[in-house]
């Protein structure tokens, strides 16, 4: 089995296929690279996965290689002994997480009890989800209250089709 790393695999690509020398076409050929890179891999983490899955629904063993699962490792409060063990110190630390408070409870809600808190402070924080809004607002009044922002997300090079010199 030959084993490539990125370097030899960067190697064969460009011999196969050579690296422009014109500054946008070298741009042109990265972006192209990069997606098409992109999409292998994902043939690949496809592929690697399913023969995963073939090797442990087949129990199969190889004298050269050993199917390991990797492990990653965090930390998590034991709630219930923290409760029972330290109930001052839980009593201190305890917290509804704001995902969960959102689940919990309605944005209306929310908002009237941060209002009652703040006063008219909440303006600074006044949200409307763009659904909500959509759902109650028809067409063409809706345009009126909405606004589209342009973010930029990076460059992309085009082609420029080269039109014919008569």
């Amino acid at each position: 089995m030959t084993i490539f790393n990125a370097d030899e695999i960067r190697a064969a690509l460009e011999t196969a296929f050579p690296v422009p020398m014109d500054e946008y076409e070298d741009a042109f050929y990265c972006q192209l690279m990069a997606g098409s890179l992109n999409d292998l891999a994902k043939v690949y983490k496809r592929r690697f996965n399913d023969t995963v899955d073939e090797i442990k629904a087949g129990g199969l063993l190889s004298e050269d290689f050993v199917l390991v699962q990797e492990e990653s490792r965090r930390k998590e409060v034991d709630i219930k002994a923290l409760r029972n063990g330290l109930p001052d110190l839980f009593q201190e630390v305890v917290h509804v997480t704001t995902s969960d408070v959102a689940k919990l409870l309605s944005n209306r809600f929310i908002y009237e009890a941060v209002k009652k808190k703040i006063g008219d402070r909440i303006t600074d924080y006044d949200a409307v989800n763009v659904d909500d809004l959509e759902a109650r607002q028809p067409e063409p009044e809706l345009s009126e209250y909405m606004k589209i922002i342009t973010i930029p997300k990076g460059y992309v090079v085009k082609r420029v089709s080269q039109r014919r010199r008569n």
